[in-house]
């Protein structure tokens, strides 16, 4: 078992054991008075239902990034495959290899 699914799991408890100490606080508030210190039990039901936000959100985190990983991609600046067989024409507008045909500028720094 990998370890994202055993943060799902543990946060599936602590979610199922935070809603289960606030449904018994809530639902029977006199029997639990009697038995259990009734602010202890509501801390303890914030604080598993805290921890399993917080399983919740690794366990996300890593399933994101597993499907990051295992998601392929081509790495930028590669020629496209599909167009390698292809033999385009350079641009012209962009062949900055001619000279300019106008007379050439002298300046007047000197």
């Amino acid at each position: 078992m990998a370890v994202r699914h055993m943060r799902l799991a543990i946060g599936l408890f602590f979610l199922m054991a935070g809603a289960t100490l606030l449904t018994v606080r809530f639902v029977a508030p006199d029997r639990v008075a009697q038995l259990f210190d009734p602010l202890r039990l509501a801390l303890g039901a914030i604080l598993a239902l805290v921890l399993a936000g917080v399983n919740f959100a690794k366990w996300y985190a890593g399933r994101l990034a597993h499907d990051e990983l295992s998601t392929p991609v081509r790495r930028p600046f590669q020629p496209d495959p599909v167009r390698r067989g292809e033999d385009s024409e350079p641009n012209p507008d962009f062949d900055f290899g001619k000279p300019e045909s106008g007379p050439a500028r002298k300046s007047n720094n000197s």
